[in-house]
């Protein structure tokens, strides 16, 4: 007698992300419109202008004014400009500045194609923002719409205009609202990514290998920085507690120094390293010190937060059950390093002519024709 088993294949995060993600945008589906992602806003800054294409021609136009066509001079403004915070329509409109910069004139354009390739390497720019990207970040598209069609998303908000610009402005208001709380340091952070994307876009003008390392590191900080607030993004903590990201914990023995708490898997966090912890409106600190295994679960040991802030009201209330606690890693100040190597800046270096380097490896240091 042959007795048959059953294989079960392990469910890979990415899986149950994938599988996540079908199930909110089919609920999107249902309700007939994209419904809420994030709580935080998709782009983080008031726009100034937008640029989108009209037919094959890239147009510029500010928020307050008439269209125009946008040339070498206006595109140079917009990036030397610290005020301006200008919408880039798509990833077709992205991909046509790109073109526009490979004709870049040799002489009083600064570098128009560096800082271009720069802000496209960024996870999300506060300068430079893309809607269709800033609209996926913010909400959950209908099932069998297409995330980078910014007419996709017109039609399923409702919002085609007689104009691009007009579609685009009432899709630029959807993609700026959103919850700021003080308490998740949102504010805070936006203005540091700002004033960092300020400074790399000054960077980019010079052509030394010494400021295309000053690059990297700011790029570093940058990153660091935008992808730690995504992380704790109240309306993405759930969604990340799958890719591991975010941890969910649940304290038990809460009445000495530390405290133990199950996680939920899976589970990436490093012993004595400085952690952040959550409940989707204030974070407080703390530190991993063990972990166990008992019961058939994981548990951690973590330190009480101190005792003058909200972090014991945060243990408590998450052991009694009123509210869900996380914890994530603690790099959401992470300053820009600025690696030297003063050999670079004794002296000239000589360039290597016909390659074309790509920016990663430029942005580490290549010289480059």
């Amino acid at each position: 007698m042959v007795v048959m088993t059953a294989t079960i294949t392990p469910v890979s995060p990415k899986d149950l992300i994938a599988a996540h993600k079908r199930t909110e945008r089919t609920i999107a589906l249902t309700q007939g419109s994209p419904t809420n992602r994030s709580t935080f806003p998709g782009i983080g800054l008031e726009p100034t202008g937008m640029i989108f294409l009209r037919g094959k021609r890239l147009t510029y136009q500010s928020m307050n004014s008439m269209a125009q066509d946008l040339d070498h001079a206006t595109l140079t403004m917009l990036l030397s400009d610290p005020d301006k915070i200008t919408v880039i329509a798509d990833s077709d409109t992205r991909y046509a500045l790109q073109a526009v910069a490979e004709t870049e004139p040799t002489e009083g354009y600064n570098s128009i194609k560096k800082r271009l390739k720069t802000v496209a390497s960024l996870p999300g720019s506060m300068r430079l923002p893309v809607l269709t990207d800033a609209l996926s970040y913010r909400y959950w598209l209908p099932e069998g719409l297409d995330e980078d069609s910014l007419s996709d998303w017109a039609d399923a908000f409702g919002a085609k205009g007689p104009t691009m610009s007009l579609t685009m402005k009432t899709l630029i208001e959807l993609a700026t609202s959103g919850k700021h709380p003080e308490g998740l340091g949102y504010t805070k952070t936006i203005t540091s990514l700002q004033s960092t994307e300020v400074r790399l876009m000054e960077q980019c003008v010079w052509g030394n290998i010494s400021s295309d390392v000053q690059v990297f590191g700011m790029l570093e900080s940058y990153t660091s920085k935008i992808n730690s607030l995504r992380t704790i993004d109240p309306g993405l903590l759930e969604l990340h507690v799958l890719d591991g990201r975010v941890c969910r914990i649940k304290p038990m023995n809460v009445e000495t120094r530390t405290f133990t708490a199950s996680v939920s898997q899976p589970f990436k966090l490093k012993e004595g390293r400085a952690l952040r912890m959550t409940d989707g409106h204030v974070i407080v600190e703390t530190t991993m010190e063990s972990l166990r295994y008992g019961a058939g679960e994981l548990h951690a040991v973590f330190e009480q937060p101190s005792s003058r802030g909200k972090g014991a009201t945060l243990v408590a209330s998450a052991k009694s059950g009123a509210m869900p606690l996380y914890v994530t890693d603690g790099t959401f100040d992470m300053r820009a390093s600025f690696p030297k190597n003063k050999r670079w800046l004794s002296g000239s270096v000589d360039r290597i002519s016909g390659r074309d380097v790509p920016l990663d490896v430029i942005l580490a240091g290549a010289p480059v024709a």
